[in-house]
């Protein structure tokens, strides 16, 4: 019962990365549109509070904040990765 418990919190965890590298691209790009330099630290500021946030619940959940950090540093390469290639 538990590994299955571990299974769902692990999926939820990648399906939460995930919508969090999109909204960062979606981010990306409209500030490519839009170039005002206020909208892009007021998304940078609400990005950090989220991801800060989302950290802190998967930490409650049970999650060790080994994976976290190995989560983490996957997020900002991914995220670094797409900047710089685009």
């Amino acid at each position: 019962m538990k590994e299955s418990k571990n299974g769902k919190l692990y999926f939820n965890m990648v399906l939460g990365s995930i919508g969090i590298i999109l909204v960062f691209i979606g981010s990306f790009e409209f500030l490519k549109v839009v170039e005002n330099l206020k909208v892009f630290f007021l998304i940078m500021i609400g990005m950090i509070i989220l991801v800060q946030y989302i950290y802190q619940l998967e930490g409650k959940a049970g999650l060790s904040s080994k994976t976290i950090w190995i989560k983490s540093g996957i997020l900002i390469t991914c995220i670094l990765g797409f900047f710089y290639f685009s």
